[in-house]
């Protein structure tokens, strides 16, 4: 089973990476195969695809820190540097295997070097098979901001395969499904009763990643690069980057999951979108109580609201200095291009914190 975007086809593996397995049949019989890992998919992932490659040029293995720590220009540099060392052709083909922040650095790292190597994602956690492996978004942090430096760049294909989710704890399976809840929320409401309803009894991995794909192709097919409509794919992240970036930014400071962060914000952007006559209250309670009872509250303190707020300044959504917002309209509808008040974000970060 496939979904063909505009520029790539993604593919869904059921049992096993077969589809994997004809693309390199076809494309790289005599191509030099670069594959980057981090230190944990290289122990746990790289072992369940390794024997694929018999028959072919051995592939050359990078492998970077794994965290959210890592996700910078340093680790980049050390990409292109093993690149060099190993004498990588412009016609390599890189393959990404790893999370979210191995898409996004190795996105960026690939698509530079040279002037652009083809690659390939093949997400392993749960955050990179329903989000960020999909779209053409790649970057890295740059000093303490989150995702500010990247560009837009396609891989040739995406292969995802459930199998991997296997290797992950389950912190990092219920950090993934924040993204799941931010697709219900931004666009539809059966998904979102669906995933209330099954989220702690059955949920299906299957129809999880194949409803969330679905509807992030649907919104980046008609906006590639974020012009207006895929803004509301950033529903909950203005606030969430804020978190992530105070916490890499602050020594001692406890590591933040994306997607508890991402629960977080859209907690405290329903909040927003309630003050400011878009959501009704009743959507609010029942967002914050789904979301609430599923995803850990974040500690937040009154002294961190001010930097959070400085962060927010410098997201890259901002235009002519306003604080650029995705709210919610219902459950299931998002608007893009709110302009909201610092104020009233210090409120929902308050609203946040008392809960």
């Amino acid at each position: 089973m496939y979904l063909v975007t505009e520029h790539y086809p993604v593919y869904f593996e059921k049992e096993s990476l077969s589809y994997f397995k004809e693309f390199l049949e076809k494309k790289c019989s005599k191509r030099q195969v670069f594959v980057l890992t981090d230190t944990n998919t290289r122990k746990h992932c790289w072992p369940k695809i390794s024997g694929m490659f018999a028959g072919f040029e051995p592939p050359k293995v990078l492998t970077v820190p794994a965290g959210e720590p890592a996700k910078n220009f340093d680790t980049v540099q050390s990409v292109w540097k093993q690149l060099l060392e190993m004498e990588a052709r412009r016609d390599a083909l890189f393959i990404n295997l790893g999370g979210g922040m191995i898409s996004d650095l190795g996105g960026l790292a690939a698509s530079l070097f040279k002037r652009g190597l083809p690659f390939i994602h093949i997400p392993t956690s749960l955050l990179g098979m329903l989000d960020a492996s999909v779209g053409g978004k790649t970057g890295v942090d740059f000093l303490g901001h989150k995702n500010m430096v990247g560009l837009f760049s396609n891989p040739e294909a995406v292969f995802i395969w459930d199998g991997f989710l296997d290797t992950l704890p389950s912190e990092q399976r219920r950090s993934g499904m924040a993204e799941a809840f931010k697709h219900a929320l931004i666009d539809n409401n059966g998904y979102w009763c669906y995933l209330k309803k099954s989220v702690h009894e059955s949920l299906s991995y299957d129809r999880l990643i194949f409803k969330s794909l679905e509807i992030k192709k649907k919104i980046v097919d008609r906006d590639p690069k974020e012009g207006n409509e895929r803004k509301k794919l950033n529903f909950g992240h203005t606030i969430a980057h804020a978190i992530e970036s105070y916490a890499l930014a602050t020594p001692g400071h406890p590591p933040v999951l994306h997607g508890d962060a991402v629960a977080a914000g859209m907690i405290a952007e329903s909040y927003i979108s309630w003050k400011m006559g878009q959501l009704s209250k009743e959507c609010l309670d029942e967002i914050r109580e789904v979301l609430g009872g599923y995803f850990p509250r974040i500690a937040m303190q009154l002294e961190q609201v001010e930097p959070m707020l400085q962060f927010m300044g410098n997201d890259k959504k901002n235009t002519e200095k306003a604080l650029n917002f995705t709210l919610l309209d219902c459950l299931g509808g998002a608007v893009v291009n709110q302009n909201v008040p610092p104020a009233l974000v210090r409120e929902s970060l308050n609203y946040y914190a008392s809960l």
